[in-house]
């Protein structure tokens, strides 16, 4: 239980450092970015084994439908992060379209999507995050 806790802080506070630096980069070049959470129903088939849980195939489909300089951070056995840098609000909804529309398209089952934006949402990582989970929710 304890291993568990640890490596999710792990993932967490490397999920806030990649978005600290997409934060540095925007605020010198005076550019918005959105952070995209992604969670995957526990109905959806397992994948290639118990010990790669979906994950690999999820994120090869999904890479296929973002552009190459959106980056996936620290993802989770059911929940992925995205930063779609230099997105308006229009963009990072018509990527959240398409990702819906491929999950319904390979039998996901549910996903939800939330999202946050910088800086109209908030102007720090750690709220950032917590708002894309919160719309999770």
């Amino acid at each position: 239980m304890f291993r568990v806790r640890s490596r999710k802080r792990k993932k967490y506070k490397e999920s806030i450092k990649k978005i600290d630096e997409e934060i540095n980069r925007s605020k010198r070049f005076k550019l918005n970015f959105a952070v995209l959470a992604i969670e995957v129903s526990h109905s959806t088939p397992s994948g290639l084994s118990k010990l790669l849980p979906g994950k690999v195939i999820f994120v090869h489909v999904i890479q296929r439908y973002i552009r190459s300089y959106d980056q996936m951070i620290s993802p989770q056995v059911r929940r992925y992060y995205f930063i779609l840098p230099r997105t308006s609000r229009e963009g990072a909804n018509k990527v959240k379209s398409r990702i819906y529309k491929v999950a319904q398209e390979k039998n996901w089952g549910a996903i939800s999507i939330g999202m946050a934006f910088y800086p109209e949402d908030a102007k720090s990582s750690k709220a950032l995050l917590d708002k894309a989970l919160d719309e999770i929710s």
